[in-house]
């Protein structure tokens, strides 16, 4: 549709309008206003409008003569504060800035529409690319039903089948007048919040925690009711948050079982001793912002997430790709040789992807439905990916989405040249080349999970945590006292106990058992797996990476007094390299490099060398041919590798044998059925499944809270205690259909 900009006297102005309700009747008002002859269409337009018709679709809304005298439509162009300002105060399409605009059919006032899907909206609908700050502002006008239109398909929601959007281009030139109606404050919800649910539970742990907190307690047993002998297996942060919450509402008999000399699990801060100070966090590193219930507890024990993690184009980065050294500017685009693969990947998390007949919601648009508390609505648009990309890899769903037909961004990916790129660039937080044959969705839940934006240190070291919970005191019991330092070997039913044995030859037998050591321990050690005696969940079916680091104390803060980036990637043996500075405070302290961090191939490669100095010599030997002026100071502090480096391979370690959990293709029903395990309805065996490995997010903190949440529920629960409302055990779930 091309048109010039036309003022007119009933244009009306509802800019001070900040009610969706009263601006819904403005609305209406400016149409009446318009056409005050036309009382047999207008009137059937109030109805409609009323109805809230003109924001679900344009071919229910009919008007008359608002545009050469052709029967038009209800549309809404979207657009910031200065092209709005930019089109009111131009006289001719001379005048103004802008050439090509979309008029949609959807209502500024519309209450369930988040503004991220109204993004990957526009942008699919139209030949030019918006920013948020093109949806600030609205100008209704009319569009002639002869004018060309786009209809999208989405994935439903609403209760719906289908959800369709359609979108007029609007060319401003002479042709014909844009006369507009009215104009406004687009007042479409915008997510504030920091913390929701995640994708796949759609339950609020964070309020359900805070609740308890308010009461002193998750639980009370009634009079005459037996409080439980409970063992929990592992003093990871699964095992000390089962622990402390029980022994909060008075489980007096509790004891914790931990096979390794120290609590915390794969919360592990090592601290040099040459600077007490500065960190190595061989397990746990990033922690996104998002993550709802570690923020719970960092509260309740007084730590705090700090810097951002110097993550690639956060921070100053070298790549070395293809031979060939490339400089990425912190917060600028990349290099021009990785930028159609960057906004390609860009593109997709606002855009999202358009597979074969139907849009698919954006990963940014689902997020801000979580945040929105649109949970409905984020349940549809999951279902939908699951539907279609369950049984996709990452890397086969790569393939499909920016290899086919229509890519997002509009640039399809050549073969192998960016298909080797976003080996080494990932989706933010470095290469994921290692882990491309894990399944796409699981990397998918990640970014709809805020778990890869805004990822953070913590100074003083996430031990801090379970140090900070065994410390806690409850009725004179320390929660640490309760710990022995000792392995269990098997965990047996003995008519209605439950009997453990350790490797020194002891048992002992429990009312109730948690078992958070992990699926490697579950299966080999415990000897869990062999029958349906306890579960009959697929633990000897999830797949458990392999993952290895190396950190150095270096003498000096070298990145820093020598300007150089503080961080590499690199397609060779190391992978990603990380500056990191625990004591901002202090630019001529210490630094800490984390100088290899790898995963599953790229880290079972590494096992053949174990000695840590050899490592640590090859992998300055390769940095050196990158980047010489960097490798120069990769040696320890004083010399001293015994003291001043220090690395970790978890898939040797022989009290894990195992990273994390990260799903292949068509696992996620794995994952459900041991994250449900201590919620099951039927009958109670008495044990618990509980840690990260058996959540949604295996390798992050957030699930093994939640698990944690469970497992202390269900040993309350099936005990005859009551529960606070709102708790896990009483929630109806929404459940998704992770198989097709």
């Amino acid at each position: 549709m091309a048109a010039s900009v036309a003022q007119s006297d009933q244009m009306m102005s509802l800019a001070c309008i900040d009610d969706r309700n009263e601006l819904q009747n403005c609305l209406i008002a400016a149409f009446f206003k318009r056409q005050p002859i036309q009382k047999k269409i207008i009137g059937k337009v109030a109805r409609e409008l009323v109805d809230e018709l003109a924001c679900s679709g344009l071919s229910t809304m009919c008007m008359a003569d608002l545009s050469d005298g052709h029967k038009a439509e209800v549309a809404y162009i979207y657009v910031s504060e200065n092209t709005l300002h930019s089109i009111l105060n131009s006289e001719s399409n001379a005048e103004t800035n802008v050439r090509s605009l979309t008029a949609i059919d959807v209502a500024p006032y519309r209450p369930d529409i988040a503004r991220a899907l109204l993004l990957q909206v526009l942008n699919l609908l139209s030949d030019r690319t918006y920013t948020p700050d093109d949806l600030n502002h609205f100008i209704a006008i009319a569009v002639a039903r002869t004018d060309c239109a786009r209809t999208l398909s989405m994935a439903p929601f609403g209760g719906s089948l289908v959800e369709t959007f359609t979108g007029f281009p609007v060319t401003l030139g002479s042709k014909r007048p844009l006369q507009i109606v009215a104009h406004g404050r687009n007042l479409m919800p915008t997510a504030c919040q920091r913390f929701f649910p995640t994708i796949d539970l759609l339950f609020d742990y964070r309020t359900f925690l805070g609740r308890c907190s308010r009461a002193g307690r998750i639980v009370y047993f009634p009079p005459g009711v037996s409080e439980p002998k409970v063992a929990v297996v592992g003093a990871g942060i699964s095992g000390l948050v089962v622990a402390s919450e029980l022994l909060r509402v008075g489980v007096k008999d509790l004891t914790v079982f931990e096979a390794r000399d120290r609590l915390g699990g794969r919360l592990w801060s090592h601290a040099f001793d040459d600077a007490p100070k500065v960190i190595a966090e061989m397990g746990a590193l990033r922690f996104p912002a998002s993550a709802s219930c570690l923020d719970f507890y960092h509260r309740r024990y007084g730590l705090a997430l700090n810097e951002r993690f110097p993550n690639p184009g956060t921070v100053d980065t070298s790549i070395f790709y293809g031979g060939e050294r490339y400089l990425w500017k912190a917060g600028e685009k990349p290099p021009a040789l990785f930028r159609r693969v960057c906004e390609g990947w860009q593109a997709f998390l606002s855009n999202s992807y358009y597979d074969e007949d139907m849009m698919l919601v954006s990963p940014n648009a689902i997020t801000e439905a979580l945040k929105l508390g649109f949970l409905q609505q984020a349940h549809q648009f999951w279902q939908i990916w699951l539907t279609r990309f369950e049984g996709e890899s990452f890397s086969s769903g790569i393939e499909r989405i920016f290899f086919g037909a229509h890519p997002p961004g509009g640039e399809q990916w050549r073969f192998p040249e960016d298909w080797d790129i976003f080996k080494v660039m990932g989706v933010g937080t470095g290469g994921l080349g290692p882990v491309f044959e894990s399944g796409f969705i699981e990397i998918l839940r990640l970014l709809v999970n805020g778990y890869e934006d805004d990822q953070r240190l913590i100074r003083e070291g996430i031990s801090k945590l379970p140090m900070g919970i065994a410390s806690e005191v409850f009725q004179g019991v320390i929660v640490g006292g309760r710990v022995r330092h000792i392995q269990i070997k098997t965990i047996e039913k003995e008519e209605a106990k439950i009997k453990l044995s350790t490797n020194a030859g002891s048992s002992e037998f429990f009312d109730k058992v948690v078992v958070t050591s992990g699926l490697a321990n579950i299966q080999l050690r415990h000897l869990m797996t062999t029958d349906a005696t306890f579960f009959e969940v697929p633990v000897n079916e999830a797949h458990m990476t392999g993952s290895s680091k190396l950190f150095l104390l270096t003498e000096r803060k070298f990145w820093l007094e020598h300007k150089l980036p503080s961080c590499l990637l690199t397609c060779g043996l190391a992978k990603a390299t990380y500056c990191l500075d625990y004591e901002p405070q202090n630019p001529e302290g210490t630094g800490v490099v984390l100088l290899s961090y790898t995963w599953e191939d790229d880290s079972h490669r590494l096992l053949a060398v174990s000695d840590k100095r050899e490592r640590l010599d090859i992998i300055r030997r390769y940095l050196r041919q990158a980047f010489p002026e960097f490798a120069k100071y990769l040696y320890p502090t004083k010399d001293d590798y015994d003291r001043n480096v220090f690395q970790h391979d978890w898939l040797t370690d022989k009290h894990a044998g195992e990273a994390f959990k990260l799903n292949r293709r068509g696992d996620d029903i794995y994952s459900e059925r041991l994250f449900f395990q201590p919620l099951s309805r039927g009958d109670d065996t008495g044990v618990y499944l509980a840690g990260c490995s058996c959540s949604f997010t295996g390798g992050w903190v957030e699930g093994a809270i939640q698990t944690a949440c469970n497992a202390a529920c269900a040993v309350i629960h099936h005990s005859g205690g009551v529960l606070e409302n709102g708790n896990p055990i009483a929630h109806r779930w929404r459940r998704y259909n992770y198989r097709h």
